[in-house]
């Protein structure tokens, strides 16, 4: 079953990860949003907490935000976390699904098993994960 987000939650769920990234009390220093999802992500959250968007992976340490639309099997927060230069990032994620073989430090919504459709994606998107590789 697909679940359509609108705007308005995105909005309420990355005031939600900056107001718990501000809890923290770590001293970030930049976001970075994993591509495709994750990018509009990254640039609303660099508003809400005046830090500097990171565009460039080569930039992420310990003190960037990592943020994603979701972990929902894992497999690309597997693969950001194992990057030597992202490992220690923090990670959020607006969805999550406890299947995810890869947790993020922070995410706003269990996601369960409904199928997710973003504003920023077509609303016509197929139930399955087209766009993940396998490696």
């Amino acid at each position: 079953m697909k679940e359509f987000v609108s705007w308005g939650l995105i909005d309420e769920c990355v005031t939600e990860i900056a107001l718990h990234l501000k809890d923290t009390e770590k001293e970030f220093k930049g976001v970075y949003g994993i591509p495709r999802g994750g990018v509009i992500l990254a640039v609303m959250l660099s508003h809400k907490l005046d830090l500097p968007y990171i565009e460039n992976i080569d930039n992420i340490n310990e003190d960037v935000i990592t943020i994603d639309d979701i972990a929902d099997t894992g497999k690309t927060l597997k693969k950001y976390k194992s990057h030597p230069v992202s490992e220690k990032s923090y990670y959020v994620t607006i969805h999550e699904h406890e299947q995810s073989i890869v947790k993020p430090d922070y995410s706003v919504i269990n996601k369960g098993d409904k199928w997710i459709v973003y504003p920023w994606e077509t609303t016509d998107s197929e139930e399955i994960q087209d766009y993940i590789v396998n490696e």
